[in-house]
């Protein structure tokens, strides 16, 4: 059964079930931002420890069986979207471009807002390619008026320029100035003795979600995560003022969450 904060209007829910069949349940158009980060179709039983958490990404009928499902969950994610609302799907170098093709298909083409390439350093390399270190986020629209809040970042400089119309700030690694954001994340990747480590597999930093919550909602609005693992994205939705509704399967997902978020 769902478990909500008691409040007059509920800032989380947590709901034990397969998201395709859970979503439809959900109210139309109820969500501003609809994040989906999906068993990424590595062929593995993903877990960081014998014990630990884990979810099967092992598709038995291959590239069709995964795709199947893919569609489906966007399909079934599109009628949550307000009218101002965004779809953000995660996914890596296995499967992003079929899933960008199921967003043009769902939404259309010019629902394109940003393809974002989330940027991290991890170790292992190989003698055949260059290391695969990214993973892309594809965010679609649900009609021509979304809502966008922009951002700003750190851009450090090579010297201190002699603008007067540009100010220049200071820290640690030098100086930097403060510029738009851009397309391209560079966010460390979680390490195992990190405070919001939690031991789920996959389990993406708190300051990735926070940066995309911010940019594509507002204080107050709902954000779902139709596959919430150990619920990164209700944490930054909830320590950002939105509301959350959160979707596994798992029930050592859902327990996960409710230990993480102190339910």
């Amino acid at each position: 059964m769902p478990r909500r904060r008691a409040s007059q209007e509920p800032q989380l829910e947590l709901i034990r079930g397969d998201a395709l069949a859970v979503a439809p349940r959900l109210a139309r158009h109820c969500a501003q931002l609809v994040y989906l980060d999906p068993p990424f179709f590595s062929g593995k039983r993903r877990r960081n420890t014998p014990r630990g958490p884990h979810y099967d990404d092992r598709w038995p009928g291959g590239l069709t069986q995964y795709l199947a499902f893919l569609r489906q969950l966007v399909d079934v994610s599109v009628p949550l979207l307000s009218p101002t609302g965004l779809l953000a799907l995660h996914l890596d170098w296995r499967a992003s471009h079929h899933g960008r093709l199921e967003l043009d298909r769902a939404l259309g083409p010019g629902a394109f807002v940003n393809e974002i390439i989330w940027a991290y350093r991890t170790g292992g390399t190989s003698r055949r390619y260059l290391a695969r270190k990214h993973d892309t986020i594809c965010v679609y629209a649900a009609g021509p008026h979304w809502k966008f809040r922009p951002q700003r970042e750190k851009s450090y400089l090579a010297h201190r320029y002699g603008f007067s119309n540009i100010t220049i700030h200071h820290d640690r690694r030098g100086p930097y100035t403060l510029a738009g954001l851009r397309d391209v994340w560079e966010i460390p990747a979680l390490r195992g003795n990190q405070r919001e480590f939690t031991g789920y597999p996959t389990q993406k930093p708190l300051a990735l979600l926070a940066r995309l919550i911010e940019c594509f909602s507002d204080p107050g609005d709902l954000v779902v995560d139709l596959c919430c693992g150990s619920g990164t994205t209700l944490a930054a939705a909830l320590k950002s003022g939105r509301r959350a509704v959160g979707v596994d399967h798992s029930a050592a997902a859902i327990e996960l969450c409710r230990e993480r978020l102190g339910l």
